[in-house]
């Protein structure tokens, strides 16, 4: 007998040609399987397709697929039992009375959910009762997912028996109890296993069902999107995407039981998600309008249950964007004839990116640059150097530029006086004064005003404008007093330099006099009224010198 013994199995396997040609038939066989076919075709066609009956070798083959009758007209004999019509029933007859009915049909039990680790043996167990020689049995496996059918894994008829796979072991106990084992199972083996007896009577087909479930350990196969542009080969883990867009990421973990996957954040960020903060309880991990402040490295974990498996898998998120530049210095302040160095700190991604001076509206050919910085030097400034520079920073994504200012002007000083004066009418006002040009004139100027606390604005009052110049004997500290002040009084005060190349920073300060002055002591009372100037050459008002005429005639007076 050939290894395609019963019609079930070749028609399953679809291998017409296969047995055509294992059998060596000759033309007379073709042309006899032709004309049945034509003869079938032609019956078909008439809608007298019940009448039709063909007897390929010992089985009787009935034309109507719609009935379990096998009627005996218009019979037409065949030597092979390979030659079938998909849409054929055969129907199983005893070589000289084709319409023998059928005896007693064979009975399968069995089947049930099993459930095994990955890497242990299974073994199903089908029980046939009634089972003829003739009869076929077969297991069969129908996959979780990508098939809709079962695929053929073995086949007995009578002693011939065929395996399609070596993964499997069959053995049977007299046609009785059939038993199938797969040997350390993997994930891949999840699905419908049938044990499926055919009658060779009545070509009716008995079957249990076996379903495998396959556990294993939770695994990440990693995180997508994987290719080009998001991937570069040379950082497998890092994936970059463009800054406003949409970020996703999603990871790729396996398991069964399946797994709880949710994405945190492996390090501290500077907006949405801080260190070990969880972000999402999905595979996905959506980051809209995405931007520098979301680079950093995710971790993307999957649990199944407490103690049972667990896997993680860290990321590297990086956003390309427009430069990002910063200066070094942005006022820069000089005096002529110093060397002045210009320093713009780039950021971007992509490389490369390219950087252009500009002095006021007009572009410089001077300056140099690398991948992260690019600096403008002037060796010796002049006057015409202080001035406003920028330096622009381009790259395929976008633009950036930072500024500079190169100035002359003075430096702001500090006033380090208390904020509570001892006197009533008088306070004297010191401050330090870091000056980076010596050789150049300048005057301070001092703005003082007093609250008014029940208007809740500020009332005008004189203002000092104080020429000092340069002391070697004391180069940091200055001094003055304020004369004509209210007792117990807030008043503030403001306090800048100015120079020939203009005014310095202000410098803000408040004080307030007292409510009632100290008196002085009797080896006090004969001394001078300090004048109200210190350091330099003091301008008063007319209010301050009347004053002091005052305090003189005091003095005589008590003479």
């Amino acid at each position: 007998m050939h290894r395609c013994a019963g019609y079930w199995y070749c028609l399953y396997q679809g291998r017409r040609k296969e047995v055509f040609r294992e059998r060596g038939l000759y033309t007379t066989m073709i042309l006899q399987a032709g004309l049945m076919l034509i003869l079938a075709y032609l019956a078909h066609a008439q809608g007298d397709i019940s009448d039709l009956v063909i007897v390929v070798g010992t089985t009787a083959i009935t034309a109507d697929a719609h009935t379990n009758d096998c009627v005996n007209k218009g019979v037409i004999t065949v030597d092979d039992t390979s030659i079938f019509g998909g849409w054929l029933k055969n129907c199983s007859k005893d070589s000289s009375d084709p319409t023998q009915a059928p005896g007693a049909l064979p009975s399968t039990s069995g089947g049930k959910t099993v459930t095994s680790n990955e890497g242990e043996s299974v073994e199903f167990v089908c029980t046939v009762t009634g089972m003829k020689i003739n009869d076929t049995f077969a297991w069969t496996f129908t996959p979780k997912v990508g098939v809709a059918r079962g695929l053929p894994l073995f086949q007995k008829q009578g002693e011939n028996a065929q395996q399609t796979s070596p993964w499997y072991t069959f053995v049977d106990n007299n046609r009785t109890v059939w038993r199938m084992t797969i040997n350390k199972v993997q994930r891949r083996d999840t699905g419908v296993y049938s044990c499926v007896v055919l009658s060779s009577r009545s070509q009716e087909i008995q079957s249990e069902n076996f379903t495998l479930v396959v556990r294993y350990p939770v695994q990440i196969n990693g995180v997508s999107p994987r290719d080009p542009p998001y991937v570069r080969p040379e950082e497998p883990n890092v994936i970059y995407f463009n800054e406003t867009e949409n970020a996703t990421l999603l990871c790729l973990s396996v398991g069964n039981p399946i797994p709880d996957t949710f994405w945190r954040r492996a390090e501290g960020s500077r907006r949405r998600l801080q260190s070990g903060e969880i972000f999402s309880m999905s595979k996905t991990l959506n980051i809209y309008n995405i931007s520098v402040d979301d680079e950093g490295i995710y971790t993307c974990e999957a649990r199944q249950g407490e103690g049972i498996s667990r896997d993680v898998y860290n990321v590297t998120v990086r956003v390309q964007h427009a430069p990002i530049v910063d200066e070094k210095q942005d006022l820069v302040r000089k005096r002529k004839g110093s060397s002045v160095e210009l320093v713009c700190i780039i950021d971007s991604d992509p490389l490369p990116a390219t950087a252009l001076w500009y002095k006021g509206d007009n572009l410089l050919t001077v300056g140099t640059s690398t991948q992260h910085r690019s600096r403008l030097v002037i060796t010796k400034l002049s006057h015409k150097d202080y001035h406003n520079y920028t330096c622009v920073v381009t790259n395929i994504l976008g633009t950036s530029s930072c500024q500079f200012v190169i100035t002359g002007r003075p430096v702001k000083p500090t006033i380090i006086s208390s904020h509570l004066s001892p006197k009533m009418h008088v306070n004297t006002l010191e401050w330090t004064y870091e000056d980076y040009d010596t050789e150049t004139e300048k005057t301070f100027r001092i703005y003082y005003q007093q609250k008014n606390h029940k208007k809740g604005g500020l009332k005008g009052m004189p203002f000092y404008e104080v020429g000092l110049k340069f002391n070697p004997q004391k180069p940091m500290h200055y001094n003055t007093t304020i004369h004509d002040l209210r007792a117990n009084s807030t008043y503030s005060v403001v306090l800048f330099a100015v120079n020939a190349y203009g005014q310095g920073d202000e410098e803000e300060f408040e004080f307030r006099t007292a409510a009632v002055e100290r008196k002085k002591g009797r080896d006090q009372k004969n001394q001078p009224t300090a004048a109200p100037q210190v350091g330099g050459n003091g301008h008063m008002t007319s209010s301050t010198m009347a004053a002091i005429l005052m305090s003189i005639c005091s003095a005589l007076l008590l003479l």
